[in-house]
């Protein structure tokens, strides 16, 4: 494991906390290995779809969280960008 995990919380619907726990049981994983590695896949084959472009070859979630562009023009997205313009 990486020595550079950070903690987060989610909110997951029951059916699929369910599938996660499942996939982790029968691969001997543990819950937050299957999800951070089914993260990992996703933002890899968004990469691949050059719905993000690689920059020296980072790490596809690392150059994801640069991806908007905040009207302020401050380097994260204000909240209230995030939620009232979906």
């Amino acid at each position: 494991m990486s020595n550079n995990l950070v903690r987060v919380q989610i909110y997951l619907e029951p059916d699929n906390l369910y599938i996660i726990d499942r996939i982790a049981k029968e691969k001997k994983l543990t819950r937050s290995k299957v999800i951070r590695d089914a993260i990992e896949k996703h933002a890899t084959k968004l990469v691949k779809k050059d719905l993000f472009k690689r920059k020296g070859g980072k790490n596809a979630l690392i150059e994801m969280g640069g991806m908007g562009v905040s009207k302020t023009g401050k380097v994260g997205l204000n909240v209230d960008e995030i939620y009232l313009n979906d």
